[in-house]
């Protein structure tokens, strides 16, 4: 099989954020691009998968300008076979981004798609859920483990859900978003990311995938949250009560 790993590239999530001034979005030129931690994962993951036997290359996507190109490059230089960059800005919604990934798949002839379960700059979570309903293949969503079956031919993920663990069995083709306990990203040689600089990196535009960027999604305005009032110190349980009671949240029956 061919896995395609999903790769967003984000501004470093170290730096403090900073929100411009007209709200239109968050200022970035402070901050170095990195790829999504999280995707960080999914690539190991399919790394590991080839490794194993179990698929026979690994196809590392981003849907980004030209500057992204540096990510895919470290992808390259982390073991993926090839590195595809769909032309798209930088800020673009998951809906538009789901469509084109579907796309590529369904051209590359791809049987798995990888991808972290969301990306640490809008925490939306949900391109690899859109994309799995656009080709109507079955999904895993946070996956904490993931096994391949050789003898039925499918992946054994293990998730983390509400009161313990839960393992479900996905038959191919199909879609998996990682958590970051799935495993520990391994690191690109120095060797290795001069290889990566010398390789020839594709580039596709919408218009090739039969798609366009159009959404329904309309940013209005980007804020930062109200700052919360500073707590209050009480001597005993008794001021405690008395505080709560002030505020409204508690009330004593009579």
């Amino acid at each position: 099989m061919i896995v395609l790993v999903a790769i967003k590239q984000i501004p470093d999530p170290l730096v403090p954020v900073r929100v411009k001034a007209d709200g239109s979005g968050v200022e970035i030129h402070d901050a170095r691009p990195v790829a999504n931690p999280v995707d960080d994962n999914a690539l190991e993951a399919a790394l590991r998968l080839r490794e194993s036997g179990a698929a026979q290359g690994v196809i590392a996507v981003c849907v980004g300008p030209p500057e992204w190109e540096g990510t895919l490059r470290t992808a390259l230089a982390m073991g993926a076979d090839r590195g595809i960059r769909i032309d798209a800005p930088d800020a673009l919604d998951p809906w538009p981004v789901a469509r084109l990934l579907a796309a590529l798949a369904v051209r590359e002839g791809v049987s798995l798609i990888l991808a972290g379960r969301q990306a640490v700059d809008r925490d939306q979570g949900m391109v690899g859920l859109l994309v799995a309903g656009l080709l109507g293949w079955g999904q895993v969503a946070f996956a904490s483990g993931l096994e391949w079956e050789e003898e039925t031919g499918r992946c054994r993920v293990l998730r983390v859900v509400d009161g313990g663990q839960e393992v479900v069995t996905l038959r191919l083709p199909g879609v998996i978003t990682v958590d970051p306990r799935l495993n520990t990203p391994r690191y690109a040689s120095l060797p290795a990311i001069m290889r990566a600089r010398g390789k020839s990196l594709e580039s596709v535009s919408p218009g090739e995938l039969g798609e366009n960027l159009s959404s329904d999604l309309e940013w209005l305005s980007v804020f930062l949250p109200a700052a919360r009032k500073p707590g209050v110190r009480v001597g005993d349980v008794a001021e405690l009560a008395a505080c709560l009671r002030a505020l409204g949240v508690v009330a004593c029956r009579s």
